[in-house]
């Protein structure tokens, strides 16, 4: 899950499917009893303050994350709680990390980017109800080519009126969990779409440096350090703001806007359908690349 090898844990189909890399980190999630810690973060040990007088201990040297207090379910742990634990761990290893969701369009995953209550959740049930992969509902950790699998769910505060999709209440009935189905590990990263609330629908691209600006805000743990070169290639990747209004009955609207436009970005328009062979990936990766190049000489 999110490109770690996790030992210890059991999700009851909401884990993604084990990946057979022996270069993916290795993680051991325990559970012990013992007094709180002071909080801290630092290269090689962190101490997490999570709610319900629990704690998270993550080691680097060892690979393990032991939870404190009482005990997690499986489908808590599972879903938030082990993403502290994948965000520490992948920052650790140089991987960046950001508060978003993504979906996969093209062949391509495209990151959904928002602060708290911007409708990312929303946006990929609707996604997956036209039938689209989500690659991970409130994480997006990548290596800077690819975006890794979250957990197998979507976790919603609110339904849409008139969805029928089954769900089931969990975190003491805040959340109305969808299960989502298998993906592949990782998956190619497209770009990135900015959500915020207008009056009405639309889609504007956003530049590079303004893109650069708001992926370091949206970074877990700013304090542990970041490559600027891959930085400077993720921001580099095409970007749009998505506005539209708070409002189910102008979903489907925006989500058609955003298709387009991501199929216009991968495939220009009068060349026919979208491609999402290995081919269209590295041109898109391509034209990123450079997009990069660019910035970076300009800086």
């Amino acid at each position: 899950m999110y490109g770690l090898h996790l030992t210890g844990v059991t999700g009851a189909g909401l884990l993604p499917a084990p990946a057979e890399d022996r270069a993916r980190p290795r993680v051991v999630i325990r559970h012990a009893r013992q007094d709180p810690e002071p909080e801290c973060m630092g290269a090689q040990r962190a101490v997490l303050g999570l709610p319900g007088r629990r704690q998270l201990l993550l080691s680097r040297g060892e690979g393990t994350a032991t939870f404190t207090g009482p005990r997690l379910s499986h489908d808590e742990l599972v879903h938030p709680y082990l993403g502290a634990a994948a965000s520490v761990f992948s920052r650790w290893g140089g991987r960046e990390v950001f508060h978003a969701g993504a979906f996969v369009f093209g062949g391509l995953a495209w990151a959904v980017v928002g602060g708290r209550e911007a409708g990312k959740s929303s946006l990929l049930a609707a996604l997956t109800a036209r039938e689209l992969p989500v690659l991970a509902d409130d994480l997006v950790v990548t290596d800077g080519h690819q975006a890794f699998c979250g957990p197998r769910t979507i976790d919603l505060r609110q339904l849409a009126p008139g969805a029928t999709a089954p769900v089931i209440p969990v975190r003491d009935a805040s959340r109305w969990r969808l299960a989502l189905p298998p993906l592949p590990g990782a998956v190619p990263i497209g770009g990135w779409i900015y959500l915020c609330w207008r009056a009405e629908v639309r889609m504007h691209a956003v530049p590079a440096p303004r893109s650069l600006a708001r992926l370091a805000a949206r970074r877990t743990w700013p304090a542990l350090p970041s490559d600027p070169q891959v930085l400077l290639a993720l921001a580099a990747r095409p970007a749009w703001d998505l506005g539209r209004p708070a409002d189910w009955a102008r979903m489907d609207q925006s989500v058609d806007l955003m298709l387009q436009t991501l199929q216009t970005a991968i495939r220009p328009q009068g060349s026919g359908r979208i491609s999402s062979s290995p081919a269209s990936a590295h041109a898109l990766r391509k034209r990123a690349t450079s997009r990069a190049a660019a910035a970076a000489e300009s800086r």
